[in-house]
């Protein structure tokens, strides 16, 4: 099957979990159950009907309002949906025809939440890290015996060290932190996050992965002090940085240690 056509219907995949983000999102942060009750208007409680829940295109059709009480519903549902459709087809070209592509398309899901999650509340539920965590144990003993349908897997030996590696750092860092100027340098979400990637990554691309996203983070944490959007020693979610860290070390990793080692 030509490698545009998987792409494709990665993306539309990809447009249906979005979907699914976008109930994951708004529910987990409040403690709700993210199956029940169906999916409604979270203005008027309408319940939905199929054709409101087609992606993308029910929001441009009904003009991004609610087909019952006509209460405005955020540009940021579709963006989702469509953030997860472009997820989904790179991680489909990066595997190419492999069956790797579902574990990490499912990891794609899994960082896509937590970045729109921890942005907005800095907390990141443990079902979704659960839920990633499942699935990067179950795609590493799947390689294990079958090394040729998953060839993206990293080998186990390496998983268990990747989740050391994730979490160690952070936990120093955050004891560090704590201990001389008395507040939490990381939140144990982060940790668990990192913990969960390095069944992903393994122990080598975690720690590139470290590195951009406190690049990255780094950046915009002086782009915030510059322009007096924060101040000095205030928070920010730390999150999407981890997230973003992560997706660029596991497409580009390898080939950033082979630049920097050569």
């Amino acid at each position: 099957m030509p490698q545009f056509i998987i792409n494709l219907y990665a993306a539309i995949f990809g447009l249906c979990f979005g979907s699914f983000a976008n109930v994951a999102v708004y529910r987990l942060p409040l403690g709700k159950s993210i199956v029940k009750p169906p999916s409604h208007c979270p203005s008027c409680g309408k319940r939905l009907a199929a054709a409101d829940l087609i992606p993308v295109l029910s929001w441009l059709l009904l003009r991004g309002r609610c087909r019952y009480c006509k209460k405005r519903i955020g540009v940021r549902y579709p963006l989702i949906e469509v953030a997860c459709s472009v997820l989904f087809a790179c991680m489909a070209n990066f595997t190419g025809s492999n069956l790797s592509a579902v574990p990490l398309c499912m990891l794609a899901f899994v960082l896509l939440c937590v970045t729109v999650i921890d942005g907005e509340t800095q907390t990141i539920p443990n079902g979704l890290l659960l839920f990633g965590g499942a699935v990067g144990i179950i795609w590493t003993v799947s390689a294990f015996f079958f090394p040729e349908t998953f060839i993206h897997a990293v080998a186990w030996h390496d998983a268990l060290l990747g989740v050391a590696a994730g979490a160690l750092p952070l936990i120093v860092i955050d004891r560090v932190v704590h201990f001389f100027l008395k507040k939490d340098g990381f939140g144990f979400g982060d940790v668990k996050l990192m913990a969960m990637a390095g069944l992903f990554l393994g122990w080598q691309l975690i720690f590139v992965s470290f590195f951009f996203a406190f690049v990255s983070g780094g950046v915009y944490g002086a782009y915030l002090i510059m322009f007096k959007q924060a101040k000095k020693g205030s928070y920010i979610a730390f999150g999407p940085f981890l997230c973003a860290g992560i997706l660029t070390a596991l497409w580009f990793g390898k080939s950033f240690i082979g630049w920097m080692l050569p």
